[in-house]
């Protein structure tokens, strides 16, 4: 692998908020495109932004200004074929996530696919499969690198708070103002895969594969406005998930695009011996071991924030040390098994077995 990567991404979206954006309940962000992957390119010596890919010619155009892209394609196989590039970002709706990594894979670029990398459980590990089939390095999101995880994970395993008996964590906005997709049946939308996804992959990071879930989904709001047009809302748009690791350790979840604002912990875990809370970055924990008792606080953060997790820095750095992405891969299928069957549960009422596996500590 040469030093300088060569990046194509499929997926321009929405660079910024337009001034005439006034409804008052809009969330807006960038496309990830350009909230993350265009500035962490742009910063990294190592990488360079060969093509971009969008069926809508404005954002070529504007992507090859503002960040001087040499190549722009509207087809995807075009732009496999022709441009001159060793990887591949895809940031598109997701329901063309698998058969997008499936091109690029058959074309032999390694690649970033954003979250969910797949809408089911078989096509997510027919993805990992083939990559490893045919030598090309894949890297999933959401990846769980942060400071803050492994440090919760040496405490779990060092036994600082015990045995871990429940898990907590809340994720949730008021839901994107840029683009209607998000609110289609069929595009693989929805707050389950959308939301969800990121505490689905951080508490199975810490506490390994889960074995059974029960949940509930609904859609709360059932008009959103989207660039000040109105639109049905076709997807759920709250939930809740329990997840259950065996031996009476069991992890809730909620995520929902009903949230003006979250307060509190995002990620409670409480042991037979203490607990652990993250809270804006910081952790904090309680324990009753080693003679040490009451709250203590991390100096300084220890989580990276969105858009700011080193994606490229750390792609780049797998694919120069030749570092093995399987066990992401693996765990994403046994996230989207989760999530799959988070719908099933809700749907049909009752709790649902799950059965993909993965090894945790190879993360």
């Amino acid at each position: 692998m040469q030093e300088r990567i060569k990046f194509g991404l499929v997926g321009v979206g929405v660079s910024k908020k337009e001034s005439d954006w006034i409804a008052s309940m809009h969330y807006f962000v960038p496309s990830i495109a350009w909230a993350r992957y265009f500035p962490q390119i742009a910063k990294d010596p190592r990488a360079e932004l060969v093509a971009v890919c969008d069926v809508i010619k404005e954002r070529l155009e504007e992507a090859k200004k503002a960040y001087g892209v040499k190549q722009v394609f509207t087809d995807y196989k075009e732009m496999l074929e022709k441009a001159d590039i060793d990887a591949v970002i895809i940031t598109t709706p997701n329901k063309y996530h698998f058969p997008m990594a499936m091109e690029a894979i058959k074309a032999g670029k390694h690649l970033i696919v954003e979250k969910p990398i797949a809408l089911t459980c078989d096509e997510a590990k027919k993805m990992v499969d083939e990559a490893k089939k045919k030598g090309v390095k894949f890297m999933p999101a959401p990846w769980v690198f942060d400071p803050c995880f492994y440090k919760i994970r040496e405490m779990i395993e060092k036994g600082s708070i015990g045995k871990v008996c429940l898990l907590k964590s809340k994720i949730g906005h008021m839901g994107p103002g840029h683009s209607e997709w998000f609110y289609k049946a069929g595009a693989g939308a929805g707050v389950i895969f959308d939301l969800g996804i990121y505490p689905v992959t951080k508490l199975t990071g810490l506490m390994g594969p889960a074995k059974r879930v029960l949940a509930l989904k609904g859609t709360a709001i059932e008009k959103r406005l989207v660039m000040d047009k109105e639109i049905p809302s076709e997807v759920e748009d709250n939930s809740v998930i329990n997840l259950d690791f065996g031996n009476g350790t069991f992890g809730v979840i909620t995520a929902n695009y009903c949230t003006q604002t979250q307060h509190g912990p995002s990620l409670e875990i409480y042991g037979s011996k203490g607990a652990i809370f993250v809270e804006n970055g910081y952790l904090k924990f309680t324990t009753s071991q080693n003679g040490l008792q009451g709250l203590f606080t991390t100096k300084t953060p220890l989580e990276f924030t969105f858009p700011n997790e080193p994606i490229i820095e750390h792609f780049i750095d797998y694919l120069t040390q030749d570092k093995d992405f399987t066990p992401y891969g693996e765990q994403q299928v046994h996230v989207i098994e989760i999530l799959e069957k988070t719908i099933q549960s809700s749907d049909e009422g009752k709790v649902v077995k799950l059965t993909t596996t993965f090894d945790h500590k190879l993360l």
